[in-house]
């Protein structure tokens, strides 16, 4: 079973790698975070990634900076001649941070991508697709004679990175336009109904209530949310309301009762249920190994 919490082992580096990974079969996805850094980079395929309460467009040239215990979703809709391939590296942030340090201008970039708030991470990277598979290729071709890489190599990659993204975010600020030059479109029903659940997953939440803010029959809101996120509405609220409760555990002092009930679960077993099947153990234990007890 795949949980919402995938820790990522770094093993003494500060970079894991995994290039131009290729599924030719269903990528349904799943809903989760990690405790560091995520760039994800799209060599080909197509469908949707979910972060932050909106469904970005999965295609080729799209890269995305995904921020420690951030939630997201990638979706794939994988066909024969259309197969998912992706390059993804985790990111210690920290050390990363260190790392770029004399370079100013990365180090700053980097560090917003890494905790800033309200910031874009989602880049139409298509004009440099060339230069970052090139750099990728670059890199893979140490994989390939050796496993273990030294800081310097590492922090090469990481400049080349945020390189290539400053060069498009500037280029975007330079033109100055209203949107993300595409990257965002018109909201789309799932991102109204995301928005919705994240003022209310703390309440009883029905379809009948979605239906009514949308205008739709509970049957086409459960429908179009499903074709636009490759996932259903439960899914997506049970996982909202896990998150919360694990910040609660780790940042409160508050018993699995009242946590189960402030995030939505007034049946203290079925949260502990729900919890230990999404999370892969329970409540109390999840407490103890996060605070240290």
């Amino acid at each position: 079973m795949n949980f919402l919490f995938e820790p990522v082992r770094f093993e003494d580096k500060h970079l894991s790698w995994s290039g131009r990974t290729r599924s030719e079969k269903d990528y349904p996805g799943y809903y989760h975070w990690h405790q560091c850094t995520e760039i994800l980079f799209v060599h080909q395929g197509v469908g949707s990634i979910i972060v932050d309460q909106r469904t970005y467009e999965l295609r080729r040239g799209m890269l995305f900076v995904f921020q420690p215990f951030q939630l997201h979703k990638i979706y794939a809709d994988v066909a024969p001649d259309e197969p998912f391939e992706r390059t993804i590296l985790y990111v210690d942030p920290s050390q990363a941070e260190e790392a770029l340090r004399p370079f100013p201008k990365r180090h700053a970039l980097f560090h917003k991508l890494w905790q800033g708030q309200d910031i874009r991470t989602v880049f139409d990277m298509q004009e440099e697709t060339g230069l970052l598979e090139a750099i990728f290729g670059s890199y893979g071709s140490l994989d390939a004679r050796r496993r273990e890489y030294d800081t310097e190599e590492i922090t090469m990659l990481l400049l080349q990175l945020m390189g290539c993204i400053a060069a498009v975010r500037d280029g975007e600020e330079a033109k100055a336009t209203a949107t993300d030059r595409g990257i965002e479109r018109k909201s789309r029903y799932s991102e109204q109904i995301m928005q919705w659940i994240e003022a209310h997953y703390a309440e009883e939440v029905t379809l009948e209530q979605l239906a009514e803010l949308l205008h739709l029959s509970k049957y086409y809101v459960s429908r179009v949310f499903r074709e636009e996120t490759g996932s259903h509405i439960t899914d997506y609220l049970t996982v909202r309301r896990i998150k919360q409760a694990c910040r609660l555990l780790q940042t409160t002092v508050y018993s699995v009762e009242r946590i189960g009930m402030d995030v939505g679960y007034p049946n203290a077993s079925y949260f502990i249920n729900t919890f230990k099947r999404v999370v892969g153990t329970t409540p109390l234990k999840y407490r103890q190994r996060h605070m240290g007890l």
